[in-house]
């Protein structure tokens, strides 16, 4: 039987548990219509094991990525798309054309070793889950995911099978896997060691390609001569193909970064580029036709059904507490969010303006339900529902500001201002009870904490308190041309380390197991010339086609102090964890909307309290922990100057410039990303008062003594986006009721 490959193989699909968790879809015409009794569209208690198969299934799925290359450098094209090279750079390896089959398994026997270590870790966890309890649909949810595991497990030797099958044409892919799998691990490069690899692979390829055409001679007896099936030669070609696109990014994420490693590269890549490009074709096209048996070595192989053992068991357990997801509740009130929220395209999904009568509607429904009956998550559903129509039916009477006037220059930097008038409808929509006044004041004097502090981490560097002499010291010490990667991933696990040790917040083993991280290019600097992150990080570091002057300002925004603070909020515990733990609980409760103040704010909080606690250990990391949250303040300062025609973007740039203290082109670069019209008006402002919103929430909670921290941290990660002002209500513990008040004063008082 010839089995084809898809690079997510070696998954079942896992819709058992999940049908419980679906919507129906209502059309446009019943979503004009406001229900007059609610009660009939509260859902039912769903299956306790809905949130548990769904941990299974983005769990096995993430570690199966793991073994899986990504898509190289960010923006600008990659490689292929920055053209030729001066300077007698090689030409970037073209990508190869899409096969017309796919040889489906990864040929990496790790991936197959650790997803049956973890499909087996979870059966011995399923095993021990007490089920006598259970509804009847969370029994037979039980019952498949059990199932799927089984089948899971026996898909592995299947592909442990393939593997073995197509290895003959392939002897070089162990070489191969070494070598990619190194860098999706984040390894250190070592250019020269690097060469040798990609040289000794170029050489076996020649080696296997002589034995297949040996093969081909009528009556072939040489020993080394091979001859192979159609179906193999076939998927042999495939996974040539596949390892190529794996090498081309791979050299992608190190040339032009690495000195070294476009000093040794260039030429055995372009040696390999060219073997592997003629190899696939000779297997598809002579080694196929020739509809040959498998012969010698070929012949052995296929007879033969490899066994690949799980990988030891990690020191952390990859299976989290099943007992505490299946104690979740959920939100009964789901239904009517959706109907609510899918009635048209406003911020994060939510309504579209109707007329009064119809948020009229609205609210005299809510009135069918029994508050005091539902759910916790419920409620808070309810209280959205109720303040959302609130909002819509006093904005009714209100017109924005249009064509707002702003300040002009000839910076380039286009973008509308929003208006003091259109500001005020923003901040109200996202619940924060400040005018944009009170929150430039709220920014200056944020501003002026920092400074306080630089002062003192200015005056531990022996350089008085001349903060401004102590950034310009911490902009010089950056990490010579090429180490950036292996630093950046240092400070990933730093962080990592010290809240587990500090049992700060959960961090699953399999988040911290699958960081992944590629390389802006240049292009994409000119509007993100700091790091980004998400499902993985992306680092901006020189490369040698910038202008000297380019890569100093490159090199000094992205000095080892200023990255220490940078990586943590992009990875874990901020965006990273984020995306993890969302998808993840995703149904706990209704989606009550994105909002950027938690988006933002909630990594930005992070950076608050881990400079609280003194993750940053020297007078360097505390200034380059306070350089971005000076530069927070800054962002609320001269974004909102900016929207209500005070400032120009040139003159942003300066305060940039002159008072924060950012390289010249990062702080253009700044300033246009802010303005383009990619973000909205209030983007910039939500980092630093998402975050002082969500230390408001701590002080209520936590200092209160109504959770431990630790709760705290992971409740909110389980409640999914929404407001914070909601994300209060659904966190804390303290009563609800269907009139209360929902916006709070989280800064107290900015008269």
């Amino acid at each position: 039987m010839t089995t084809r490959f898809t690079r997510q193989a070696g998954m079942y699909a896992l819709v058992a548990g999940m049908a419980t968790m679906a919507w129906v879809a209502v059309p446009q015409a019943a979503q004009d219509e406001v229900p007059t009794d609610l009660r009939s569209l509260l859902s039912p208690a769903l299956s306790e094991m809905r949130l548990v198969t769904q941990r299974y299934t983005q769990d096995r799925t993430t570690l199966n990525g793991n073994y899986l290359p990504g898509a190289g450098r960010q923006g600008g094209g990659g490689r292929g798309g920055r053209g030729g090279r001066g300077g007698g750079q090689a030409a970037a390896p073209a990508a190869p054309a899409a096969p017309t089959q796919t040889f489906t398994t990864s040929l990496s026997p790790n991936r197959i070793a650790r997803i049956k270590r973890f499909d087996m870790d979870w059966q011995a966890a399923l095993a021990g889950v007490n089920a006598a309890a259970f509804s009847p649909a969370a029994q037979t949810d039980l019952q498949a995911l059990k199932a799927t595991i089984e089948a899971n497990l026996k898909q592995l030797d299947v592909d442990a099978a393939a593997v073995a099958a197509v290895m003959p044409v392939v002897p070089f892919a162990p070489d191969v896997i070494a070598v990619i799998e190194h860098r999706m691990r984040m390894g250190d490069m070592n250019a020269q060691a690097s060469a040798a690899a990609v040289d000794r692979i170029t050489k076996s390829v020649a080696r296997v390609r002589a034995s297949l055409q040996a093969g081909l001679a009528p009556g072939a007896v040489a020993k080394d001569a091979m001859r192979v099936t159609p179906a193999t030669a076939r998927n042999g070609a495939d996974a040539v193909d596949a390892m190529r696109a794996s090498f081309t990014e791979w050299f992608n994420h190190y040339n032009t970064f690495d000195p070294l490693f476009s000093w040794w590269m260039p030429m055995p890549m372009a040696h390999l580029e060219k073997a592997l490009t003629d190899y696939a074709i000779f297997l598809r096209e002579p080694v196929a036709a020739a509809n040959q048996e498998a012969t010698g070595l070929a012949a052995a192989t296929t007879a033969v059904i490899a066994t690949i053992s799980p990988a030891p068991a990690p020191a952390m357990s990859s299976v989290p507490n099943l007992q505490e997801i299946i104690a979740l509740p959920s939100d009964e009130m789901a239904p009517v969010v959706q109907r609510f929220r899918g009635t048209g395209g406003g911020r994060g999904g939510a309504p579209a303006t109707r007329p009064v009568t119809y948020y009229e509607r609205w609210l005299a429904a809510l009135t069918t339900l029994d508050f005091d009956r539902l759910s916790r998550n419920a409620q808070v559903s309810y209280l959205y529902v109720k303040k959302q129509a609130e909002l819509e039916i006093a904005r009714a009477a209100f017109t924005p500001e249009t064509n707002a006037p702003r300040k002009a220059d000839e910076s380039g930097i286009t973008g509308p201002a929003r208006g003091r008038a259109g500001l005020i409808f923003d901040l109200g929509n996202e619940m924060i009870p400040y005018t944009p006044e009170e929150l430039i004041r709220l920014g200056e004097r944020e501003f002026a904490w920092t400074v306080a502090e630089m002062e003192k981490a200015a005056t531990q560097m022996g350089l008085g308190t001349d903060w401004s002499a102590a950034v310009e010291r911490v902009k010089n010490m950056y990490v010579e041309p090429g180490r950036q990667p292996e630093y950046v991933r240092d400070l990933l696990f730093e962080a990592v380390t010290y809240l587990r040790n500090n049992d700060l917040i959960t961090v699953p083993a399999v988040a911290s197991e699958s960081f992944r991280m590629v390389m802006l290019s240049p292009e994409r600097q000119l509007t993100a010339p700091f790091f980004l992150g998400g499902s993985q990080i992306l680092v901006a570091f020189p490369t040698n086609t910038q202008e000297y002057d380019t890569r100093m300002q490159v090199l000094r925004g992205n000095n080892k102090f200023f990255s220490n603070a940078v990586a943590h909020h992009e990875m874990i515990p901020g965006h990273n964890l984020v995306g993890f733990m969302g998808s993840r609980f995703n149904g706990y409760r209704a989606s009550l909307g994105g909002t950027p103040f938690l988006g933002e704010g909630w990594p930005l909080y992070w950076e608050t309290i881990l400079y609280d606690k003194g993750f940053h250990d020297s007078p360097e990391k505390k200034v380059g922990a306070l350089f971005w949250r000076m530069h927070r303040a800054a962002r609320i300062i001269f974004s909102l100057k900016f929207h209500m025609g005070q400032w120009s973007p040139q003159e942003a740039i300066d305060f940039l410039v002159n008072e924060v203290g950012h390289e010249r082109d990062n702080a253009t670069a700044e300033v246009r990303r802010s303005f383009s019209g990619q973000y909205g008006p209030l983007y910039q402002m939500a980092y630093l008062v998402g975050g002082l919103q969500i230390r408001g929430m701590k002080r209520d909670i936590v200092d209160s003594g109504m959770r431990t921290e630790k709760d705290f941290h992971d409740e909110i990660m389980r409640q999914g986006s929404m407001p914070v002002a909601f994300l209060r209500l659904a966190v804390s513990k303290m009563p609800l009721t269907r009139d209360m008040v929902v916006d709070w004063k989280f800064y107290g008082e900015l008269k």
